[in-house]
């Protein structure tokens, strides 16, 4: 995962980006969760992937990942997203921190 420490897919790590207040997140979940084991269409492994993705098309203008990142739906200053931000920092520099801060993406998305 992005945060170098944590384990799992890149659909974990968003998770960690999905506002706590969120009241759709649990019903993306029931959602998946509902569907009968033979008639889902991902294997038992990808159930954060399929959470995620249901969540996503909950939102306004259902996107992928990083538009939702740049919409805010998923949110960049969490602390999660603030540590990965500070590990970049760490990694590239300054100048890497600039360019992939939220403000910045949200900037080249819109």
């Amino acid at each position: 995962m992005p945060d170098n420490h944590s384990s799992g897919e890149l659909e974990d790590f968003a998770r960690g980006l999905v506002p706590s207040a969120d009241r759709v997140w649990p019903l993306a979940e029931q959602y998946i969760e509902g569907i009968p084991q033979e008639d889902r269409r991902f294997k038992p492994g990808k159930i954060s992937k399929a959470n995620l993705y249901a969540w996503l098309a909950s939102r306004e203008q259902p996107q992928r990942m990083g538009a939702a990142i740049g919409a805010g739906d998923l949110d960049a200053d969490a602390q999660l997203g603030q540590q990965f931000a500070e590990w970049l920092s760490e990694l590239f520099g300054e100048c890497l921190l600039s360019r992939t801060s939220p403000m910045h993406i949200r900037t080249l998305t819109r």
